[in-house]
C-alpha cells in the first residue's frame, strides 16, 4: 500500500509541501548542479537510512509549492531540481506541481523513491502518475544496507536509475567510485547540511563533532 499526502497529517493541502529541507545548489543529488527538496515523512523507513529524521509525518516546515518553485527558478546556473526525502511519492501532487513549472522553464527533474518502478507503474493513484510524468530521471528502490555501494547517485546496488526522458545524461549509470560522495553546506547561521552517501561511521563522527563544538 502506498501512502499519499492525504495520509500525512502535516500536509493536508495538495498545494503545500511538508518540507524537511531545501538546498539551492548541490552537486551530489543527481547529474549536474541541482536544487534539492527533501520532504518530511516516509512509510518505507529502510534500515540504515541516512535521513531517518525525515521518516516522521509530523509537521515540518509547510510551504506552498509555488513559493518553493519561485526559489528554484530564481537560482542561477542550475540544471534542475531533485526530489528526495522522506518519500516524494507520499506528497506526489504538490511535488508534481513544482516539477511541471520547473520543466516548463527548461530544467530537469530527478526523483528519488524507496518504491520500485514496478510498484509505481502499477499504482492506480493519479498523483503518482502525475509525478512520474514530470520526472526525467527516476532513482528507485529501497536502500538495502547489505548491498551498499560506492556509486555517485545510489546508496545500494539494488536501486535503479531509470531514464523516463532523454533530457538527463545517463553515462554515469554503471559508474563506481573508490571513495564516499559527500557534500557539506554551511548557512550564514552556521547550520551544516551534509548530503550524498556517507557511510554510517562517518555520520556518527560528524554528529559527535557537532555536539562537541
Amino acid at each position: 500500500m502506498m501512502v499519499h499526502q492525504n495520509s500525512d497529517l502535516g500536509c493536508r493541502r495538495r498545494s503545500n509541501i511538508n518540507l524537511a529541507g531545501f538546498l539551492a545548489r548541490s552537486a551530489v543529488n543527481g547529474p549536474g548542479i541541482r536544487a534539492v527538496i527533501w520532504v518530511q515523512g516516509c512509510p518505507i523507513q529502510c534500515k540504515g537510512c541516512f535521513n531517518q529524521a525525515f521518516w516522521s509525518y509530523s509537521r515540518g516546515n509547510l510551504v506552498c509549492a509555488d513559493d518553493i518553485t519561485d526559489r528554484i527558478l530564481a537560482t542561477k546556473d542550475i540544471d534542475g531540481v531533485t526530489f528526495s526525502g522522506g518519500e516524494p511519492f507520499a506528497q506526489a501532487d504538490a511535488l508534481a506541481s513544482v516539477g511541471e513549472q520547473v520543466q516548463e522553464a527548461g530544467y530537469t527533474v530527478v526523483t528519488y523513491t524507496g518504491y520500485t518502478f514496478e510498484q509505481l507503474t502499477s499504482s492506480a493513484d493519479p498523483a503518482s502518475s502525475r509525478l512520474l510524468n514530470v520526472t526525467d530521471l527516476l532513482i528507485a528502490g529501497p536502500y538495502i544496507r547489505a548491498q551498499a555501494c560506492n556509486h555517485p547517485y545510489i546508496g545500494s546496488s539494488n536501486q535503479q536509475l531509470i531514464s523516463l526522458t532523454e533530457r538527463v545524461c545517463t553515462d554515469f549509470v554503471n559508474e563506481q567510485t573508490d571513495s564516499e560522495i559527500i557534500e557539506f553546506s554551511i548557512t550564514p547561521r552556521g547550520v551544516i547540511t551534509t548530503t550524498g552517501f556517507p557511510q554510517e561511521n562517518m555520520v556518527r563522527k560528524i554528529a559527535t563533532l557537532c555536539r562537541e563544538t
